[in-house]
């Protein structure tokens, strides 16, 4: 492995100020040296090897053995002083990233948002779906279920209630304004920000931008003891090894959204157990390590395995086999913090690909007696999981295909009723173009300009996939006009990557960015057999590991479709052969939502946490 101090060549953000110090480590326990000699100097390296030897014997014998317990620096909770020479990047609170240029003429009530269409009807005009749309390499379900748990390792934008931006329902909407009064639109609240010295609104990130696990482990001291036992160096589980629970049985974890759906639950569910069974194994092996020591090592070695499975399962799926760069070891003058086109745009390619039923299977690949659940029904509800536990949960997950990744999305989170028709409710298509508004995220073509990308000068241009270049003529004036969530989604499939250029250059540098720029990162920690293996390490080793789940199969984010298998439709290759759509299960009825699901969402809505 090398490693660059020169802060140059590499790819991803770079940041460039004073001298930095790499491979320091914290040593403690007295006045051992773990470089050699103990104590003083004057003597020669065989007799200071041999006074070592005795003095350890001594200690054992009178009962007061040297400290053996690993002296490494680990991370902080906060991702403060991972940087040494910057030490607040990746931290929390840090403003998202705007080198790409923000456009504030788009931002709410802007020159330019003025004379947009309103949010609401882009989404009825690119984004209805009727009918399936399984993705062409045959990804599951898991593999949205992983994006969305990285997610949440990686940004989360509040939104305090304090300024509203709502979107304007176009008059006769079948679902918001059923009555044609031409008065009804959706509830926006614009995200937390400061203005800077240039006059610009500035967002900032709640959590860690590094993958360090906050999601797990949260990002700040307060959750993170929280959620210790603070024995044994695990973490706290309810029974049957689940999350624990609050006082209204809602699932408590790194990261406030756990309990968003259940197949994000399942997942917050099997890394906390991960990471018991690991400080379980580190105690038995060294009887002598206390808690926090346990704590950290699994802690860290929890981070080795989420970085291993995204970086060498989830990113060639979603980039290509060779996307991004060999890694080169830790740069310090790479800035990891998250961009805000990553954050209010090109990482939202997840919601396209939301299947309307969760499949909750048995051993043998049948639907188990409480049935699947409904996308709608499932919303913040964790009593759904504790029904049945995650088990059921991730077999159906790794079984069904997903969704195309392309504009359109499911009813259950475009036309989300949370009462009666006209009453308000949920549009999560409009939510991710009115959130790209109020960031001044930069329009499509100017995106691309910025990337390095041609601009787009008409509407029949072979970039945009199907027919989706003519339905954006329906809405927008000019190429200049569109939005980078829909234009971005609607261009072709660039090689083997699940999206096309724009958005794919987006997620390349970012996750260049993280690798990179993180001091902590797993091949700049491991090495040897321990590299080796996470190296090698699947998604699939960790359910089978944590769960009673045996049968899997390996890759767990393309669907292996055992529920079909009945049906003799079940199909071998499904990363060239999507799932047919004649053979889907029909989603079951959605049950009425009850009062506490819809002030969560309500709530969730108006904190910016759904979009």
């Amino acid at each position: 492995m090398s490693i660059d101090f020169s802060g140059s060549g590499m790819n991803g953000r770079s940041v460039s100020q004073g001298q930095g110090v790499y491979g320091k480590h914290r040593y403690g326990g007295g006045s051992w040296n773990p470089g050699g000699g103990f104590g003083g100097g004057g003597l020669n390296a065989s007799l200071g090897v041999l006074l070592q030897q005795l003095v350890r014997l001594l200690l054992q014998h009178f009962g007061n053995p040297p400290v053996t317990e690993p002296q490494t620096e680990y991370r902080s909770i906060d991702g403060s002083g991972n940087n040494r020479r910057n030490p607040e990047l990746g931290s929390t609170g840090q403003a998202l990233d705007k080198s790409l240029g923000s456009d504030t003429a788009r931002e709410p009530g802007g020159m330019t948002e003025v004379r947009l269409p309103s949010a609401r009807e882009v989404s009825n005009a690119i984004s209805a779906q009727s009918g399936d749309t399984r993705n062409s390499k045959g990804l599951s379900d898991l593999f949205w279920i992983w994006g969305q748990f990285l997610d949440h390792d990686l940004t989360l934008v509040h939104a305090s209630g304090q300024e509203q931006a709502n979107v304007a329902v176009p008059e006769g909407d079948p679902w918001f304004d059923p009555a044609g009064t031409g008065t009804a639109s959706l509830a926006f609240t614009r995200s937390d920000a400061t203005i800077g010295a240039d006059g610009q609104r500035q967002q900032h990130n709640s959590i860690t931008a590094f993958l360090d696990g906050s999601n797990v482990y949260g990002s700040d001291v307060e959750t993170a003891a929280s959620l210790r036992d603070f024995a044994g160096g695990r973490l706290k589980e309810s029974n049957g090894n689940m999350l624990p629970v609050d006082a209204t049985g809602a699932y408590l974890a790194g990261d406030e959204r756990a309990n968003e759906n259940p197949g994000l639950t399942s997942m917050h569910t099997l890394w906390v157990r991960e990471h018991n069974r690991i400080a379980d194994e580190l105690a038995a092996q060294h009887p002598d390590w206390g808690d926090e020591t346990l704590y950290q090592e699994a802690r860290r070695k929890v981070v080795a395995e989420m970085q291993a499975i995204t970086y060498n399962e989830f990113l060639p799926n979603l980039l290509g086999d060779n996307a991004l760069p060999q890694y080169q070891g830790y740069n310090p003058s790479t800035d990891p913090d998250i961009s805000n086109e990553f954050a209010s745009a090109a990482y939202r390619f997840g919601h396209t690909m939301l299947s309307p039923q969760l499949m909750r299977l048995d051993e043998n690949g049948q639907v188990i007696p409480e049935g699947n659940l409904s996308l709608r029904e499932a919303f913040f509800n964790p009593a759904r999981v504790a029904e049945a536990g995650i088990d059921p949960i991730l077999r159906g997950a790794a079984s069904q295909t997903a969704q195309a990744a392309d504009p359109m999305v499911i009813d259950d989170v475009r036309n989300f009723l949370i009462s009666a028709p006209g009453f308000g409710g949920l549009d999560l298509v409009s939510l991710n173009i009115q959130r790209g508004r109020d960031h001044g995220v930069a329009g499509y073509n100017d995106v691309r300009e910025q990337l390095g990308l041609p601009r787009i000068t008409s509407f029949e241009d072979p970039v945009w996939q199907g027919d989706f270049g003519q339905k954006l003529s329906q809405v927008y004036a000019s190429p200049d006009d569109v939005d980078l969530w829909v234009g971005g989604l609607a261009e072709q499939a660039a090689g083997d990557a699940l999206l096309g250029p724009t958005m794919s250059h987006i997620l390349e540098n970012q996750f260049v960015s993280l690798r990179d720029g993180d001091r902590f990162w797993y091949q700049n920690q491991f090495s040897g057999n321990e590299l080796n293996q996470l190296q090698n390490l699947r998604l699939s080793d960790i359910i089978e590991r944590n769960t009673d789940i045996q049968n899997i199969q390996d890759n767990v984010m393309v669907a292996s479709n055992v529920h079909l298998q009945n049906t003799g439709t079940a199909t071998t290759n499904m990363r060239s052969m999507a799932a047919p759509a004649a053979a889907l299960q029909s989603a079951p009825p959605a049950r009425p939502l009850d009062p506490a699901q819809i002030r969560q969402l309500q709530d969730a809505a108006a904190q910016g946490l759904l979009g």
